[in-house]
């Protein structure tokens, strides 16, 4: 009993330290899904700001996707911080589509840690986009993840975000996205970031990119 005990103590304070230096999703984009056949890569620099007194933290995000259909599509995730990385990937569904567009996305990650215990992720999102003009789209929704540290017994724990961007469609190909994390509890550091989002048809008959 004193053993388990001291190891409960023990893993929470290693939660306690570890848990500024951790990151959820960055870009997590609008409701609008990679149409059929076409690759996207998006590159984009993030601001994260510490919580429960961690360092802020400037880094960069990648995302490489797929068009399944015009309505799902999957996409490999990662970045890079000083002291930490995170790959992972999910896929994401659009239900409703037009001037107004609704989406989710399911999937997950891995925190690589320097130094450190790494930890594992599921990651929840919902978006919304409106059309303002014929190529800008504003969008926000909330995003869930369950993080746990390997190793230490019962690290799980939660984070919440509201995620408002937007998304211009400057060239036929090329998105501006532009999106910050706010977050809702003390385990979310907010972030802010903004790149460029780059079409690629690879598929015979692939659709042409939304406006």
């Amino acid at each position: 009993m004193r053993k388990r005990s001291a190891s409960a103590i023990a893993g929470l304070c290693f939660l306690t330290l570890a848990v500024p230096a951790r990151a959820q999703n960055f870009q997590n984009g609008s409701a609008d899904t990679i149409l059929y056949g076409n690759l996207r890569l998006i590159a984009s620099p993030v601001q994260l700001f510490g919580t429960n007194g961690g360092p802020d933290r400037t880094g960069g995000a990648f995302r490489l996707g797929y068009g399944v259909t015009d309505s799902f599509d999957v996409e490999a995730k990662t970045a890079f911080f000083s002291g930490f990385s995170l790959v992972g990937g999910d896929g994401r569904y659009q239900f409703l589509s037009g001037e107004t567009s609704v989406a989710v996305t399911l999937g997950g990650h891995q925190a690589i840690i320097e130094n450190a215990q790494d930890s594992t992720a599921l990651d929840i999102a919902a978006q919304v986009s409106r059309r303002l003009r014929p190529r800008l789209k504003v969008y926000a929704g909330p995003a869930f993840s369950y993080e746990s540290i390997h190793g230490v017994p019962d690290s799980g724990f939660s984070r919440w975000y509201v995620v408002p961007g937007f998304r211009w469609g400057f060239h036929e190909r090329f998105d501006l996205l532009v999106e910050g994390g706010v977050g809702l509890n003390q385990e979310s550091p907010s972030y802010v970031t903004g790149g460029v989002a780059v079409f690629m048809p690879v598929a015979a008959g692939a659709h042409r990119h939304r406006d």
